[in-house]
């Protein structure tokens, strides 16, 4: 039997949920999630009074166990790290659930701390967003994890003992809540934040994790039937947060689980988890909350990895590093997408100069949308920039926020005005008209550098700019046979003229030696 031994499996036996996920990593993809299998176990309803896990609930983890590593077995992966959280960690019964689990299902069940479980959420955040300050909220079954972070340095932690699953067991008396429960439920969960000074009026971000805070998101995007795929680092406002409050109180049971985004298995647990999110928010005055699909699984796999790969989990350059991956999914080399970027670049400050084009404000982005240029022609040579719009609108870009990944898909897929036009009227809400004239004539030089360098080993070494009265000037400087750039020059010049309303004079020199 082949053991798959670049594969890794991850089991995180949550309070709510116990899911299996295998993933693979090297440094030119990155991390792949290959099989992903949830059981809803509710652990935490098996606490006794005594504090014991129950047989009951025992049963159901060994059950669940089992069937995983039945699944392993079928799948040939034997690299297996088994995390348990709250219901284990808080069970009187620990040593005895892992001695069960160790003789009948063969698994070394480690027991996270709180802290422990606390720092892998915080730690997969800063490794896979862009946002440099904030405060993390992990709300499982039957514990909660916060955390602040400032220059993605961790400055505090709290783990509190309500989740979902808790919090619904402790103020829920029926099927629904009622309003004078839901009261009951925002006092006892601003109590517990409020107990917490350093919390109070940081004025950051909200960063939530876990499956609840997934659903409130999805029900987000479907309520507004939002353009965009993916999930990760999508951002809700107040206003989204109250919008959603409303909508669910007017739902009764059933007509929750009908509600598009949220899962049937999590419908009686979803108010609590919102009311504590929308509490913590006011707690923290936090501008919006954004959803980060990277969690305590990918913590644990990311703290693991950096001791391998330390030159991939640097914190301060999560965009290049997914770029690069992305890069790296189609065999593509970093330095191949780059070339030429210098000449881009002095043509683009000269049109800035001359306030032919506004600049873009995020330089890194320009640069991110230039190595992505038309990477779609690795799908189909015959639709490179159709190809380009939809992988970019549809993959999930590290550090990369919803707003700024359409900016990217345009630049990347600029092919003419034309096909430009039909992407932005596809999701017209992103951008306002200067916007779209300014991504639209960057995407034109696009057009044109990376037409000059169609056999990726152009001779030009140089470029000089001249902004004449009735035409501009560009005299390339090359070191030898020019004339396959050339013509690509006098094909492709008219993207150019367009941004300038003017002629158009394409020139080479000869480099002197």
């Amino acid at each position: 039997m082949t053991i798959k031994t670049d594969q890794k499996a991850i089991i995180d036996i949550g309070s709510n949920t116990i899911r299996l996920v295998v993933y693979s990593y090297n440094s030119s993809q990155g991390l792949v999630e290959h099989h992903n299998f949830k059981t809803v176990a509710r652990l935490s309803m098996y606490i006794l009074r005594n504090g014991n896990l129950s047989t009951d609930g025992i049963n159901i983890l060994i059950e669940t166990l089992t069937k995983f590593k039945e699944i392993l077995l079928d799948i040939k992966v034997n690299d297996v790290f088994a995390a348990a959280t709250a219901a284990i960690r808080q069970a009187k019964n620990q040593k005895e659930i892992l001695e069960i689990v160790k003789s009948e299902v063969g698994l070394n069940l480690q027991i996270l701390s709180e802290e422990q479980e606390a720092y892998y959420g915080y730690f997969a955040v800063i490794h896979s967003t862009n946002i440099s300050d904030a405060v993390t909220i992990d709300m499982g079954g039957g514990s909660t994890e916060v955390t602040y972070f400032k220059d993605k340095n961790l400055i505090r932690f709290h783990s509190f003992s309500f989740g979902t699953v808790s919090l619904k067991g402790k103020f829920m008396k029926g099927t629904t809540i009622t309003d004078e429960e839901k009261l009951e439920l925002i006092n006892y969960v601003s109590e517990q934040f409020g107990s917490l000074g350093w919390l109070n009026q940081l004025q950051v971000p909200i960063i939530t994790i876990g499956g609840s805070a997934r659903n409130l998101a999805l029900v987000d995007q479907q309520r507004k039937s939002f353009p965009l795929n993916g999930i990760h680092q999508y951002e809700l406002k107040k206003e989204d947060i109250q919008e959603i409050s409303f909508m669910f109180a007017q739902c009764s049971a059933d007509g929750l689980k009908k509600i598009d985004g949220l899962s049937s298995d999590r419908s009686d647990i979803i108010i609590p988890a919102l009311e504590t999110f929308r509490t913590l928010m006011e707690v923290v005055d936090a501008p919006s909350m954004v959803y980060s699909k990277k969690g305590l699984r990918e913590g644990i796999i990311f703290s693991q990895l950096v001791e391998k790969f330390p030159e991939d989990f640097n914190k301060n350059e999560v965009i290049k590093k997914s770029i690069r991956h992305i890069l790296g999914k189609f065999h593509v080399h970093e330095l191949e997408v780059s070339h030429l970027y210098e000449i881009f670049q002095k043509i683009y400050m000269s049109f800035v100069q001359w306030k032919y084009i506004q600049p873009l404000e995020n330089e890194e982005l320009l640069y991110y949308a230039y190595q992505l240029y038309h990477i779609g022609k690795h799908i189909d040579q015959d639709a490179t920039s159709e190809h380009t719009f939809y992988l970019i609108t549809n993959l999930s870009i590290n550090g990369v926020s919803n707003e700024e990944r359409f900016k990217l898909a345009l630049l990347a897929s600029y092919q003419n005005r034309e096909t430009f036009k039909r992407y932005v009227n596809s999701l017209p809400a992103f951008l306002n008209e200067r916007e779209i004239k300014q991504l639209r004539d960057i995407g034109a030089l696009f057009r044109f550098i990376k037409g000059l360098d169609i056999l990726s080993r152009s001779t030009i070494k140089d470029v000089f700019l001249e902004n004449l009265a009735n035409n501009v000037t560009i005299t390339f400087v090359v070191s030898n046979n020019f004339m396959l750039e050339k013509y690509q020059a006098e094909k492709l010049k008219k993207h150019v003229g367009k941004i300038c309303s003017k002629d158009v004079q394409i020139e080479f020199k000869i480099l002197e030696e």
